[in-house]
């Protein structure tokens, strides 16, 4: 799974006091293959005042349950070893989230039920708690910190550590260390006051929507200075040295044995100065295993309370798995091919990547997927969306499984068969590289089910197995590392997008100036989409806090998306089940399906003895 960099509607509430705003007239068109620029502006057309969208982002109805035990060895599970500390920094590989989210905490995160709820912030900033002022193009949001919340080391956690981690977002070594944040938002910050004190409030020149997904995780000032930010990575957060890190958040690592497990401790100063209560656990045990069938026979052999990380298609083989301890949940997360649309403008031209794109939305058989792959557990999807977002447009319809169309699309643009079969368009073959990670048996079977689909029509698709490490690393990965994303050494990739409940992390996914390729190379989109049109949509949803304007603006997407006439290099397949495996012993687990991971609230939980 890759986790989208982005959060839920960051400043919804400020629509009960800015209504009205203005949507983009633009009509959405092909995949562009023009070099990435910054979006063109459009000419906007004032549209009238609308009623607000009543939106709480903090109603939560999440509630633990007082701790009833405390003592003893916690022990989790999850398929694959994390990549590195620096989850939502460097990387952002779930495993890495799961690892290392009880160790480093944000300002804000969201619960179970997708609300936003304070971590190191006592409170999460509105226009209602005037926490977040308006003054003209300008916004001020003011965060109030934990008073007397301490890192591990006992140094405060205040404004100072805010101060520094904003500038050090901002340095142009970012870019080669791999940063995958990037200077979104943080650019839009001019300055911040509150030095040395627990009350931040943060100036932006102009409206940044999602800025509850700023400093996620908040990084200790002190700790980050002993580095260069070239040297970071490399000296920092290392697996070496977890005894001699910062952290903030309930349980710290101190020992990291490579595919093996992850040994945690109480973070004393978290639970003395935030949580103010006793650690229900005296120790913490993250185990790894091969693969998935692997954690769920340790789950019933008893080497782990809790299994993490699986999905629909692992339920199957959940059969020695008491049933009242699989716990599934609806999920904002769904499977999909990412298509790269450089590697396809470079093989077949501008017109001819567009056509393959088209013909591939056609020639897949998602009810096949469906049958084959999941046993017939998921609905497919044409979306990025799903029904339970609020800017989901339920109008938009999705296209039918037509081979006879893929071909006559293909053939239309000048594609035809070559002495062996395989389409060709200018002397190119449609032959193609597809990546999966190597323990994701049903990915690479998937991927198999596609090729079998396609190779038909004269396209083949070769399909390779690599190592999750080597698939969702950053930029400081080595160039030529076959399958990496973002370096873009595929023609197609399976992954599931951990989608938010945010329409603003679509930003960094799809406007084409996040091209990893480009700039700091800190964006996440991978499939190189480049659209004029999209990118201004794109940028409407971030400018922006009235919500009838940003589901317009959404709704536009969504049918760009979805019509195969567009070529859209990203093929969704279907929405997960977020599934975890728990001891019926275990209280206070909350699965969560939603942007943040299954330990979010691990300093809640506790066991029978």
């Amino acid at each position: 799974m890759r986790k989208r960099l982005g959060t839920l509607v960051a400043v919804s509430a400020l629509v009960f006091a800015a209504c009205g705003g203005t949507t983009p007239t633009v009509a959405p068109s092909a995949v562009a293959t023009a070099p990435a620029t910054t979006p063109p502006s459009a000419a906007p057309t004032p549209v009238p005042s609308q009623a607000p969208i009543p939106i709480d982002i903090t109603a939560t109805k999440y509630k633990a349950e007082a701790v009833g035990n405390r003592g003893g060895h916690l022990v989790v599970g999850i398929s694959g070893d994390p990549d590195t500390v620096w989850n939502g920094i460097y990387s952002t590989f779930a495993n890495d989230q799961e690892a290392f989210g009880m160790a480093l905490w944000g300002l804000w995160s969201n619960t179970n039920d997708l609300k936003y709820y304070g971590q190191l912030a006592s409170d999460v900033p509105t226009v209602t708690n005037k926490e977040v002022v308006l003054t003209g193009d300008k916004m001020d949001v003011t965060i109030n910190m934990i008073p007397g919340a301490n890192w591990s080391d006992g140094q405060p956690i205040n404004c100072d550590d805010v101060i520094f981690m904003w500038k050090w977002q901002l340095d142009p070594a970012q870019g080669d260390a791999g940063n995958v944040q990037g200077t979104t938002g943080y650019q839009d910050i001019s300055s911040i006051d509150g030095a040395g004190t627990s009350t931040c409030v943060l100036h932006f020149s102009k409206v940044y929507e999602p800025f509850l997904g700023l400093f996620s995780p908040l990084l200790p000032a002190h700790y980050l200075k002993t580095a260069t930010v070239s040297d970071a990575i490399k000296k920092l957060y290392i697996d070496t040295g977890l005894k001699t890190a910062v952290w903030s958040g309930p349980y710290m690592p101190t020992a990291w044995a490579h595919d093996a497990q992850i040994n945690y401790v109480p973070n004393t100063q978290f639970w003395t100065t935030i949580k103010k209560s006793a650690a229900p656990f005296d120790q913490v045990t993250m185990k790894f295993y091969a693969d998935t069938d692997a954690e769920i026979a340790g789950f019933v052999n008893g080497e782990i309370d809790a299994g993490l990380e699986f999905n629909q298609n692992q339920v199957a083989a959940m059969g020695s798995v008491p049933p009242a301890s699989i716990d599934k949940t609806p999920s904002v997360t769904y499977e999909q091919h990412s298509w790269n649309y450089a590697s396809l403008t470079k093989k077949f031209g501008a017109a001819g990547a567009k056509a393959m794109m088209e013909a591939l939305h056609y020639a897949y058989d998602k009810d096949a997927i469906n049958t084959t792959i999941t046993g017939g557990v998921v609905t497919p999807t044409c979306n990025f969306t799903n029904a339970q977002a609020w800017f989901n447009d339920p109008t938009v319809t999705c296209y039918k499984h037509d081979a006879d169309k893929a071909a006559s699309v293909l053939a239309a643009a000048g594609f035809t068969k070559d002495s062996k079969g395989i389409l060709a368009l200018n002397g190119t073959e449609a032959n193609f590289l597809g990546c999966a990670r190597a323990d994701r048996q049903y990915r690479l079977d998937t991927l198999n089910l596609v090729a079998s689909q396609l190779l038909p029509l004269g396209i083949k698709l070769t399909v390779k197995a690599a190592p999750p490490a080597n698939v969702f690393a950053g930029w400081s990965i080595a160039a030529d590392t076959p399958c990496n994303l973002t370096h873009g050494n595929f023609d197609v990739a399976e992954f599931a997008w951990v989608a938010t409940p945010d329409p603003g992390s679509l930003y960094t996914l799809y406007d084409s100036k996040f091209d990893p390729s480009l700039g700091d190379h800190s964006g996440q989109n991978y499939i190189r989409a480049n659209s004029p049109d999209l990118d201004t949509l794109l940028l409407s949803t971030q400018t922006t806090v009235d919500l009838p304007t940003i589901k317009d603006a959404l709704s536009k997407i969504q049918v760009l998306y979805a019509d195969p006439a567009n070529g859209f290099p990203e093929i969704p397949l279907y929405d997960w089940t977020t599934v975890m495996d728990k001891s019926l012993k275990l209280h206070n687990v909350a699965n969560n399906g939603s942007a943040t991971d299954q330990l979010w609230n691990i300093e809640d939980w506790w066991r029978d003895q």
